[in-house]
């Protein structure tokens, strides 16, 4: 037996119980929490689901009908509806309980989260790291940042492959990628990999990333959802820096399996933090997506 065993004439019972409920905390994430339960209002316990720290909230039930809620995997957001829609939208939510109310309380408690499409059951995916190296993306036709250059960092050392992007003048960067069928379709984050030339003061720098999706038979010619920076503080020449992860960034276009997703990428001088006063190199990026199935299969 792995927990820890309680005797007849046990010392402290609570130290103990106590330590055995900590170590099966990762399963109380999204339980009822009873606390903060009380008629329509319906508490639920936070944690770590996925690598995601959920906080501990509460959601407001209808009365006197089913309530079905969910998660969504994208961001570990708990929300109820008396419709199926999200419920059965397992690609993207996870099922939690569904609950039937009636005279202003909870009567019947269905507990889903250990089910086939809950979130402990084989739905915490993780998530893919996608390297997409300069040499793979191309300057914009309009507002294009500079053309791929290949540098030697020293004789017999490696060559440093970058897209210059001006220090005061906003430049773009393009490239596209069909995402794995596992991929949930919801926000994704990157970080930019970069350097810099020789400078001495001033050394940080924005990047920003937006991306569109586009299905069969659709125009390209569609507009890409809000860019979402990654901001980050240089300071050595040629020395490579990987940027923070970004926060989530909203494909837009309503993405779908086997979608073309079109990604802009963008140095933004315009904003306060971006103080490099010389070009900023960028060597590439990696996109993080989270998962809806083991395979793509």
């Amino acid at each position: 037996m792995s927990l820890q065993q309680l005797s007849a004439s046990q010392a402290s019972p609570e130290v103990i119980i106590n330590e055995n409920f900590e170590a099966l905390d990762h399963v109380g994430v999204f339980g009822k929490a009873h606390a903060t339960s009380t008629g329509l209002t319906w508490g639920y316990n936070g944690g770590r689901w996925g690598g995601t720290a959920i906080t501990a909230g509460t959601v407001t039930l209808t009365n006197a009908t089913t309530n079905y809620v969910v998660m969504l995997r994208s961001s570990g957001v708990v929300s109820t509806t008396t419709t199926t829609t999200n419920w059965d939208n397992t690609a993207l939510y996870s099922r939690l309980y569904r609950l039937t109310t009636a005279g202003g309380v909870v009567t019947v408690t269905e507990d889903h989260r250990a089910g086939q499409f809950g979130p402990f059951a084989g739905n915490s995916y993780g998530r893919t790291e996608i390297w997409v190296p300069a040499n793979r993306i191309t300057p914009s036709a309009t507002g294009g940042c500079a053309a791929l250059a290949t540098i030697a960092s020293a004789a017999n050392q490696p060559d440093i492959q970058t897209l210059d992007f001006d220090a005061t003048t906003q430049e773009f960067a393009q490239f596209s990628l069909v995402l794995p069928k596992r991929w949930n379709r919801g926000t994704i984050t990157f970080a930019p990999v970069w350097s810099h030339p020789a400078t001495t003061v001033n050394f940080g720098v924005v990047w920003e990333l937006q991306g569109v999706a586009v299905s069969n038979d659709d125009a390209i010619a569609v507009a890409f959802g809000t860019a979402v920076g990654s901001t980050d503080t240089g300071g050595t020449t040629n020395d490579v820096y990987i940027g923070p992860e970004s926060a989530a960034i909203t494909v837009a276009g309503s993405p779908a399996i086997g979608d073309v997703v079109f990604f802009r990428l963008a140095r933004a001088p315009v904003n306060g933090s971006d103080t490099l006063a010389v070009d900023a190199r960028l060597h590439g990026l990696v996109l993080y997506i989270n998962h809806a199935a083991e395979s793509d299969s």
